[in-house]
């Protein structure tokens, strides 16, 4: 799963601003995106499956991100 860091409430610079306008909106449509992935991580271990999430400010770094995936693929 590849997420992006504001969307999806990742702990990173991108991740951690918060826009100046309609600000308790944003909150809360974040927190409920990062809920609802935690969810549904649960529910694909549960039925079996690995997932691997991905940040969108993990991408930049080609070579951190291919060893990651290789490790995690096997």
């Amino acid at each position: 799963m590849v997420n992006g860091c504001f969307w999806h409430g990742h702990n990173c610079k991108r991740g951690a601003r918060v826009p100046k306008t309609n600000t308790n909106y944003w909150k809360a449509k974040i927190s409920r995106n990062a809920k609802r992935d935690k969810k549904n991580l649960a529910l694909l271990k549960r039925n079996g499956w690995k997932a691997l999430v991905v940040w969108e400010c993990e991408m930049s770094d080609q070579r951190k991100l291919s060893a990651r995936l290789r490790r995690f693929l096997g």
